[in-house]
């Protein structure tokens, strides 16, 4: 989970990440990433706090993660409509499709 500089992922997120791990039932490392500033966002194509990733690969997006980088708050669509927080179900599908990518 990658977040900007004082700014932490958010108690949703992080709620919605514990609940997508359990409810795919894999085993899954979660690391906590800071992001220094606009030049560490730019490197990292950091899409705004909070933003997750799994193997790399972020949740919202997939592999076609979009070319600008910034060290706000991220929005996510939603059966709710947007909130600055992933859905759980969008975290799971993540897992599960690396998991799948990996042979599992």
């Amino acid at each position: 989970m990658l977040h900007a500089r004082g700014q932490p992922p958010g108690e949703r997120a992080e709620e919605n990440l514990r609940l997508a791990i359990e409810a795919t039932a894999i085993d899954v490392e979660v690391a906590y990433v800071e992001v220094a500033g606009q030049e560490d966002a730019s490197a990292r194509r950091f899409l705004g706090t909070p933003s997750i990733r799994v193997e790399g690969v972020d949740v919202e997006y997939g592999e076609r993660a979009p070319e600008e980088a910034q060290t706000g708050t991220r929005y996510y669509n939603s059966p709710e409509g947007w909130k600055p927080y992933p859905h759980a179900r969008l975290i799971a599908n993540a897992i599960l499709e690396a998991h799948a990518r990996r042979g599992g």
